[in-house]
């Protein structure tokens, strides 16, 4: 099959059905020939894929949009399948924008999928990792309860003991 990609989104949309996964993932490969708009709905609509491969895929196509993308990603983690959600935090941790740890936070706090809090976490530590002085502000306006902090600060802890103690240093001292 050869793709053309003067295709319009629906077109586009409907060659992802296919089974193939090798297909699928040449089909994503190749959305550089579509605009813009179309591309991140259809990046989007595949963070709904059951291959989490296509979804890893799409989830770093779209962090390549940057904060564009950011209030879409923030919708899907309140709604839509575990998958999805999780797809979305990892797309949010590479873009890093801090506003989004204002839903990434509760769901690591709250969701009951283990991989969706296993990606908020990793979401978590990128963006510590990217600007902790500017997450231990964004941690102390969000205003949490103490056993949630903690859990927070563990989760960083745990992953980055350098992090960890410049944040907690910071939270310390304001």
């Amino acid at each position: 099959m050869k793709i053309k990609f003067k295709e319009d989104k629906a077109t586009i949309l409907k060659l992802l059905k296919t089974a193939n996964i090798k297909k699928r993932l040449r089909i994503l490969e190749k959305l550089n020939g579509v605009n813009e708009r179309d591309s991140i709905k259809i990046l989007l609509k595949v963070l709904e894929d059951s291959s989490w491969t296509m979804r890893e895929k799409a989830a770093r196509r779209l962090a390549q949009y940057g904060n564009r993308v950011v209030p879409r990603l923030e919708k899907l983690l309140n709604r839509g399948y575990w998958f999805t959600r999780a797809s979305a935090c990892l797309s949010l941790g590479e873009i890093g924008n801090l506003k989004a740890l204002k839903s990434i936070v509760p769901i690591l706090l709250t969701d009951e999928n283990p991989t969706v809090v296993k990606e908020a976490a990793a979401a978590l530590i990128k963006m510590a990792r990217k600007k902790p002085l500017a997450l231990s502000e964004t941690l102390q306006e969000m205003s949490l309860d103490a056993p949630h902090m903690a859990k927070i600060m563990k989760i960083i802890e745990k992953a980055d003991a350098d992090i960890f103690t410049v944040i907690k240093e910071t939270i310390e001292n304001e």
